[in-house]
């Protein structure tokens, strides 16, 4: 697993503050490429199913963040997160789960860990803590600010975690999050940067590739899973955002 800058945002450079690394962590990957793809802006991100494989699969990639969700109980999760952290010193920890899957904290003690979110999950205030501990977040001379997500854009972020493959409009969106339309649309804008249709298509994207790494499913049903018309549709879009077929990705992540 690399961890790099989309073409879309580059990475900041010269006497500004360059971008960080970002590890996601989580068994639902809607959920994970909903937090790395609104996080993209601060941070180069990466997204893994958990820790003990992202432990086998980053490579000599200095992380400033993980992101964990431990709440489908990865045993191994505490032990896993702590040797990600080691090979880079001074990163940070925030951790998600149930009220019940708190107790792993514990087992972090002497690291980094920022906060603990417990499900349903609140997009803006994870959002939000996220980007006040990147270097980008924390430079005020920078024109972008630490972000800040309305209510309208966080619900839109819980809805897309779990309806990003369905072909929903506009309309269906906002009165799941009970807004107008054109609110909806404009707020989103403001807010991520990117329309709705856009971050749609990087959340699919995302968790296409989590399931080329981890799942041995022919790329028709990778695309049936995802939202993409078929396989063709879904390597072009995968080569536009990536710069590889999703048959290379698959075999060079693995």
């Amino acid at each position: 697993m690399t961890l790099r800058a989309t073409d879309e945002m580059p990475a900041v450079s010269g006497s500004r503050a360059e971008r960080e690394g970002l590890l996601v962590i989580g068994r639902d990957p809607g959920v994970t490429a909903v937090i790395a793809v609104c996080l993209r802006s601060r941070f180069k991100t990466a997204a893994d199913i958990t820790a003990a494989e992202a432990l086998a699969q980053v490579r000599g990639e200095r992380l400033s963040l993980i992101i964990a969700d431990i709440a489908r109980g990865d045993l191994d999760a505490a032990f896993s997160i702590r040797a990600l952290a080691a090979r880079s010193p001074n990163c940070q920890i925030i951790l998600i789960g149930s009220a019940e899957d708190a107790g792993i904290a514990d087992h972090l003690g002497g690291l980094q860990v920022h906060g603990f979110f417990t499900h349903p999950l609140d997009f803006a205030a994870l959002v939000a803590r996220a980007s006040l501990l990147s270097r980008l977040g924390n430079d005020h001379t920078l024109e972008n600010g630490p972000l800040a997500l309305s209510r309208c854009s966080a619900k839109v972020l819980a809805y897309m975690s779990t309806n990003y493959p369905e072909s929903f409009n506009l309309d269906t969106l906002a009165r799941a999050v009970g807004a107008s339309p054109g609110t909806v649309a404009r707020t989103f804008l403001h807010d991520t940067k990117r329309s709705l249709r856009s971050f749609r298509c990087h959340v699919r994207v995302e968790v296409a590739k989590q399931l080329l790494v981890h799942e041995d499913y022919k790329l028709d049903r990778v695309a049936e899973m995802t939202g993409f018309v078929d396989g063709s549709h879904l390597s072009r879009v995968f080569r536009l955002h990536t710069g590889r077929s999703p048959g290379q990705y698959r075999i060079e992540i693995r």
